[in-house]
């Protein structure tokens, strides 16, 4: 019989359910040779060995257990008993010569002694009663400690996630996750319901404890938030409730609909009846109500705008769409700009702000993301700063809120489409509105932004604050622009004649119905087309854009096939063969992306990366646009790097390149519209490459969708509206 196995598959001789007390078992191992099974516990050769494993149904033997790992007793080698006795720091009064005459005296008896009759070591080493107290406490909570990481173990945690839920919890973790493993669920980031919910299924854990239905119900009204919405709809919620659970019970909707009621009372949920029954985290709510508020005092006058008007002069070059929000913008306290690309969104801000500057106005500009403030400072040519660093954020918490509020008189704020309820919220907070007059500016065609809510839409669609709408493409916008904007009525202009710089500013290849196909012409596009023909560099100036993250033209294939194909040709490196279901490997000179915002490291979701290295020891030192930072090694924070020479069309929201390939094929075409075709096309700073099939990319451009969210806000400016 094998005694150094670490997995026994073993066949229980008895019926056995999981989750039963067991007092007798007969198993086999691999081998054949029979394994005793008392309680938890299997005696292999005479000797305990603690194990974690899961119930199966074998074809040919049967209800088995297989085991998923195996703890043998610790072996107490003198020496190493010695060395850990003499310089552990908790560990008073027992020094070299004192350990090792412990650890001669009783060797791998040590645990059995020291637990059972401590003054056996006191005698043997002239230890006090207090140092031998000490001692034997340190042992036994060790003891626990090892013991609560071997069980947690099994959950699939990480060293660093075991060891983070032990200091919070203590030992007592294990006890606490016997009687509630959903609690893994908010204390351990990467934990969602379906993966904590499938372990505690194979640990037996009851369908009906009602810890599970409350992470059941909390799950759902996360992933309503994940998807943009600040509500679900009562009777839907428990719909998918009772579907998502899966209950043995002919009362299971009942059941749910008792603990949802529980956690409505207990204000852990929100309920209201907003023309129809809706559920909430209480603080979307709060926050949507907050801004109705404060939307609800745009039409107020600004002092510090109404004391001048511009000079004429600022007017000369604006048409009367942009003289209009020019107006707005110096009479209101709040107002909205939005247009399509081309419309002179930019052109009207850069206007406004030189007006500032003549009447000594001071004023702030800021986007939601890095790339669109540094976009901003570009075309505007002054000082424009992320909203983040706009309100002082260190990483936790906020310096510019409620009790300090924004020192400025006037404040411009871009790519509003992509800000989300939570920091609007927070921007609000610190915003005094007898104060500071706001701007906003985005392009309503766009997709809506990443986190929950669409501020921008329901903005324009109640008509709560003065806006005004570009729709005038101006002459110097140029063929991207025009081109860009006519898909907004459903039109894909074929390939331009017109070419500079080696390169023309609008291509559509169409000519592919397979999969395959895109993907071997992307790779050559690659290889011997975009660099050596067209002039941009591989990795600095281009950028694959695709809807999806699965499939052959997903983010995911995509990434492998790009990291293999550049890695070659650009640094000579052999990317190795990556494992099924195994993420890349990520090599110097890789592209990658930030995937969740690190407020740590000061790097927000969807920031683009450059590796510089990557040291076995010491990790990843990541360039994110000429900062580096350092990823630990092993550490949770590589989990969100992942490659990025393709990227999903969303995650590039407020990003440009100089040239964007964008795949639109029929595989996709579920996930098509022309609102996400133009938000990938407006992408492009100089050259855009349509690949795809021509019915995909016809489809997409022809396919009128606009991406509803459910929202409070919605609800309180269309109150607001009608109570007008």
């Amino acid at each position: 019989m094998k005694t150094d196995t670490t997995t026994v598959r073993g066949v229980v001789q008895a019926v056995f359910h999981a989750g039963a007390t067991f007092s007798a078992g007969r198993l086999v191992d691999d081998d054949g040779a029979p394994v005793r099974f008392a309680g938890k516990v299997f005696l292999r050769e005479g000797e305990p060995v603690s194990l974690t494993g899961r119930w199966e149904d074998h074809p040919k033997y049967g209800r088995q257990f297989a085991v998923d790992a195996l703890e043998s007793p610790v072996h107490l080698d003198p020496a190493g008993l010695a060395n850990y006795l003499a310089h552990h720091p908790d560990i008073k009064g027992i020094g070299p010569v004192k350990a090792g005459l412990i650890a001669d005296t009783f060797g791998a008896d040590f645990d059995r002694v020291i637990r059972a009759d401590p003054r056996a070591v006191a005698s043997a080493a002239k230890l006090t009663f207090e140092a031998v107290s000490n001692l034997r406490d340190i042992w036994i909570a060790a003891s626990e400690f090892n013991a609560a990481m071997t069980y947690l173990a099994s959950y699939g945690l990480t060293h660093l996630q075991v060891t983070t839920l032990v200091g919070k919890f203590g030992n007592g973790v294990v006890g606490l996750l016997q009687s509630d493993p959903y609690l893994l669920i908010s204390e351990v980031p990467g934990f969602g319901f379906k993966r904590v919910d499938k372990i505690a299924r194979r640990l037996g854990v009851p369908k009906e404890l009602p810890a599970r239905l409350r992470a059941g119900i909390h799950h759902i009204v996360q992933s309503a938030l994940d998807d943009g919405d600040c509500w679900v709809e009562y009777e839907d919620l428990l719909d998918r409730a009772n579907t998502l659970l899966v209950l043995d019970n002919l009362d299971s909707r009942e059941r749910i609909e008792r603990e949802l009621e529980a956690l409505i009372g207990e204000k852990r949920l929100v309920c209201c009846p907003y023309e129809r029954l809706v559920v909430a985290q209480p603080a979307i709510h709060e926050m949507e109500e907050f801004l109705a508020a404060v939307f609800a005092r745009a039409s107020e006058r600004n002092p510090h705008l109404t004391r001048g008007f511009p000079a004429a002069r600022f007017f000369e070059r604006l048409n009367e769409d942009q003289r209009q929000a020019v107006r707005n913008a110096f009479q209101y306290s709040i107002s909205l700009m939005t247009g399509g690309a081309g419309s002179g969104k930019t052109f009207t801000v850069e206007s406004l702000i030189k007006a500032c500057e003549d009447l000594g106005i001071s004023y702030a500009l800021a986007a939601p993301t890095g790339k669109a403030a540094k976009r901003l400072e570009q075309s505007v040519k002054r000082p424009a700063q992320t909203v983040h660093r706009l309100l002082g954020f260190n990483g936790q918490t906020f310096a510019k809120g409620s009790d300090e509020k924004l020192d400025v008189d006037f404040l411009a704020l871009d790519e509003v489409s992509m800000i989300p309820v939570p920091l609007m919220h927070q921007l609000f907070q610190a915003v005094d509105l007898s104060r500071t007059a706001v701007l906003l500016v985005g392009d309503h065609n766009q997709l809506p932004p990443v986190g929950p809510g669409n501020v921008l839409r329901d903005l324009i669609q109640s008509g709560a604050i003065p806006t005004t709408v570009l729709t005038k493409i101006i002459r110097q916008a140029g063929v991207l622009k025009e081109n860009s904007t006519a898909i907004l009525s459903g039109q894909v202009r074929p390939t331009c004649d017109e070419k500079a710089y080696g390169y023309r500013p609008w291509y559509v290849v169409n000519n592919f119905t397979d999969r395959e196909h895109v993907r071997m012409f992307l790779e050559k596009l690659f290889h011997e087309v975009i660099a050596e023909r067209l002039g941009f560099d591989l990795l600095q100036d281009v950028q694959v854009l695709t809807p999806t993250h699965k499939g052959p033209l997903g983010t995911v294939e995509l990434n492998i096939t790009l990291q293999r194909l550049l890695q070659k040709k650009l640094f000579g490196v052999d990317v190795a063969p990556l494992e099924p279901s195994r993420r890349p490997l990520i090599y110097p000179g890789d592209k990658v992306i930030q995937t969740s915002n690190d407020y740590d490291l000061g790097v927000m979701n969807g920031a683009l990366g450059y590796v510089v290295e990557n040291d076995p020891k010491q990790g990843l030192v990541v360039d994110f646009e000429g900062t580096l930072k350092t990823i630990p090694k092993g550490s949770a924070k590589e989990h969100n790097l992942q490659l990025a020479y393709a990227t999903s069309i969303h995650k590039t929201q407020g990003s440009e390149f100089p040239c964007a390939i964008v795949i639109v094929h029929k595989s996709h075409s579920f996930m098509h519209h022309r609102n996400l075709l133009y938000t990938a096309v407006t992408r492009a700073q100089q050259s855009v490459i349509l690949l795809g099939d021509r019915w995909g990319i016809e489809h997409c451009a022809g396919k009128e969708q606009v991406d509803q969210r459910n929202t409070f806000l919605s609800f309180f400016l269309n109150q607001c509206r009608r109570a007008e």
